[in-house]
């Protein structure tokens, strides 16, 4: 297949602004590059590279050194709106996926990106880290990666999440990445293996913890709202069991309910409370199912509909949400009463906005609160 003259545009454009692009990423973060002999940043030859999402820039590192830029696959809601929309379409090769679904639009597009010749890039997890530590891979991705018949190249990013944490509203200082790169199956092998073989081999590269990591190499990240934004990824006090009573200032964590009161420190590591980091408190917080559902939760936020057939968001306006016993009620700009087990395809983008489809609609919400515990009522894969 032939390269449109968009996609020519495209690859001129890119190659223009790649000197400032490496610019902007060195004072991002400093980037320790691991590769094994395989893995050719100058190579032609297309291939399928797969890589934990770890934070928001990870999806400009990780390509940064290959000649040919790929195509990346990206969420469709930021087709919807501006700048991304023309960073997206018009600068970028990205192909546009719904989070958390199967989408037989975007396998065609990577297919035909291959067969033109280029890479192409996914960060199967579908969503950045939210607690440190590489989460459900969508076994779609597997499915495709068998059917690409190319060079699968993983790349495992480690330190990432510390270096900026997908809650943090605050700024570390000496951020620091390593990028690990290899060829994890070669297009010669995929033939042969099933597709669970391949889920095998693909979870065992990606598999990143990121506090694992930080026991060996103990990077200081210094900053003054080190804890700043934590209450949005966790919602249950291990002390007394009180859902969203969390709340965080500067470097210091406390439960308004229980007075519980700790710190997080420049490694990254949480004083003052049973768990020392986000994932141990989250594989205890996902065993109180019945403690989050039985609670009364209240918040607030911007409310849009998005059409996805001509790439539009609207604005609805400010609703008040309160959540009881398995439903979700909006009240304000539009009044809804939506049983959770009826809401589909929920996912959380950036720091707490969170979207849904209701009655063949797709709602987002830009919440002011409470994210992580509404996401967790209506699914608990993330």
């Amino acid at each position: 297949m032939k390269r449109t003259r968009k996609e020519k545009t495209q690859d001129f454009i890119l190659r223009l602004i790649h000197p400032l692009v490496i610019l902007w990423m060195f004072l991002d973060a400093k980037v320790t590059v691991n590769k094994t002999d395989e893995v050719d940043f100058k190579r032609k030859e297309p291939y399928l590279m797969l890589a934990n999402h770890t934070f928001l820039f990870d999806v400009v590192h990780v390509p940064m050194f290959f000649r040919i830029p790929p195509f990346i696959v990206a969420s469709r809601t930021l087709f919807t709106k501006q700048p991304t929309k023309f960073l997206l379409n018009d600068i970028a090769h990205c192909i546009p996926k719904s989070k958390g679904t199967s989408d037989t639009r975007t396998a065609r597009g990577l297919i035909g990106a291959v067969k033109k010749g280029y890479p192409v890039l996914i960060f199967p997890e579908g969503n950045t880290t939210f607690y440190g530590d590489t989460k459900y891979i969508e076994h779609s991705t597997f499915k495709l990666a068998k059917k690409l018949k190319v060079d699968i190249i993983t790349c495992n990013v480690k330190g990432g999440y510390l270096s900026k944490p997908r809650w943090a509203t605050g700024k570390r200082k000496n951020r620091k990445v390593e990028l690990n790169y290899e060829i994890a199956i070669h297009k010669e092998e995929l033939a042969m293996l099933s597709i669970d073989e391949i889920s095998d081999i693909i979870n065992e590269k990606l598999y990143n913890n990121d506090y694992e990591y930080q026991k060996e190499k103990m990077i200081k990240r210094p900053g003054k709202k080190l804890a700043e934004g934590i209450e949005n990824v966790l919602y249950i006090c291990p002390h007394c069991e009180s859902v969203n009573t969390l709340e965080s200032k500067g470097n210091v964590i406390s439960c308004n309910h229980c007075n519980t009161e700790g710190y997080m420190d420049e490694y990254g590591l949480i004083n003052g409370f049973k768990f020392t980091n986000p994932i141990e408190w989250d594989q205890w917080q996902r065993d109180k199912k019945e403690v989050l559902y039985n609670a009364v939760i209240d918040t607030s936020g911007k409310l849009s509909k998005i059409s996805f057939e001509n790439d539009l968001e609207e604005l609805i306006g400010e609703v008040n949400i309160h959540y009881e016993k398995g439903i979700l009620t909006l009240s304000g700009a539009k009044n809804l009463n939506m049983l959770i087990k009826d809401m589909y395809n929920p996912v959380i983008t950036l720091r707490r906005d969170f979207s849904f489809t209701y009655n063949d609609v797709y709602y987002y919400i830009k919440l002011d609160a409470f994210g992580a515990s509404l996401l967790r009522l209506v699914q608990d894969k993330y």
